[in-house]
């Protein structure tokens, strides 16, 4: 019953899920580490007074919870958002592409190019600063790889881009193995941690290099919403709709993998959010990607800053960790709860 009314009013839909994300990061912006919990009333004191115009208002905070929330958890929380939004809309291009529900934003090697450029930066020694560029680099370079080896005669082959993408990632993977084999113990640890992914230590610096770029990149993909409704029909279908099928498909998958590539690069890979989100979105928005995409984002940012907010408070257990705890069973019940409903 409540599925319909959520299609029909998709306006309360998001406004929903703004104010709900908005409360996920007071709320988060709360919990810390052990015994290092804040009030609700000071975190949203702490915060809006330090926003420009408005703080000359209200009272000037001071001492160690004002660096606690201001310096960080607040660029934490909100490169946290971020995140979840760019890679749940990553997975809803990359699913509206391929046309199936178990695509995902790593399905073109993004996460194995990006771990070998970071394991390798951190057994070269070349300092965290470093790290995430060539880790941004080599996911790139793995992407366009996989797009050079999906490509037969001009054409885009769905087909063949999987299969390449399963083998550059297997190879990179392999690749990555061998660093982790090759370095010293601690190296060795630095890369295993990476590679599970966190959003310990973020800054400022952080949040304001990913987010003009995940801006950027889900603009890209929104403006070629009308495209991915018609590509759900079929690459002939669309084509006789006019829809240049190969162009837009090149777009969206370049934009997919750069949302991808820029989160990976400063967080470590993160799993599971741009598989599950967007299939979870579409069972409650429908399949109309004008709808679905800005849904997944807001949901996605929830989904991920609730992680966030577990790992903080359970001691830094890496958030890959969290979120395929929770993706897995989660993916399972979809699965079960939509099958033969949904369709494609």
């Amino acid at each position: 019953m409540m599925k319909p009314s959520f299609r029909k009013r998709p306006v309360s839909t998001f406004v929903l899920l703004s104010l709900l994300l908005l409360v996920t990061v007071f709320a988060s912006a709360m919990v810390g580490s052990p015994g290092v919990d804040i009030s609700f009333t000071r975190v949203i004191g702490i915060i809006i007074s330090g926003l420009p115009g408005v703080g000359k208002m209200l009272p000037e905070y001071s001492g160690s919870h004002v660096i606690i929330i201001r310096e960080m958890r607040l660029p934490r929380i909100l490169l946290g958002v971020v995140a979840g939004i760019a890679l749940s809309v990553s997975g809803t291009s990359m699913q509206g592409i391929f046309k199936n529900p178990m695509a995902s934003p790593f399905i073109l090697g993004v996460s194995a190019g990006a771990a070998f450029g970071a394991a390798a930066s951190i057994v070269l020694g070349l300092g965290i600063y470093v790290l995430p560029v060539v880790a941004f680099a080599s996911a790139m370079g793995t992407a366009l790889l996989v797009f050079a080896l999906g490509r037969i005669h001009g054409k885009t082959d769905v087909a063949t881009l999987l299969l390449a993408g399963l083998a550059v990632n297997f190879l990179m993977q392999s690749l990555t193995a061998y660093l982790i084999y090759l370095s010293p113990p601690e190296k060795r640890t630095s890369i295993i941690f990476w590679m599970w992914g966190s959003f310990n230590g973020t800054i400022w610096r952080d949040f304001w290099v990913v987010l003009p770029v995940v801006v950027a990149g889900i603009f890209v993909v929104y403006v070629f919403y009308r495209e991915l409704n018609v590509l759900q029909l079929g690459d002939e279908s669309a084509l006789h709709l006019g829809v240049e099928v190969e162009k837009t498909k090149l777009i969206l998958l370049a934009a997919s993998s750069l949302l991808a590539a820029v989160v990976v690069s400063f967080t470590g890979i993160i799993g599971f959010v741009g598989l599950i989100i967007p299939h979870a979105t579409r069972i409650i928005t429908g399949p109309d990607h004008k709808k679905l995409i800005p849904a997944a984002a807001l949901t996605g940012g929830i989904f991920m800053v609730l992680c966030d907010t577990i790992s903080r408070a359970s001691g830094e257990i890496p958030i890959g960790i969290i979120t395929g705890l929770f993706g897995a069973p989660f993916f399972i019940y979809l699965l079960l709860r939509s099958r033969g409903k949904t369709g494609w």
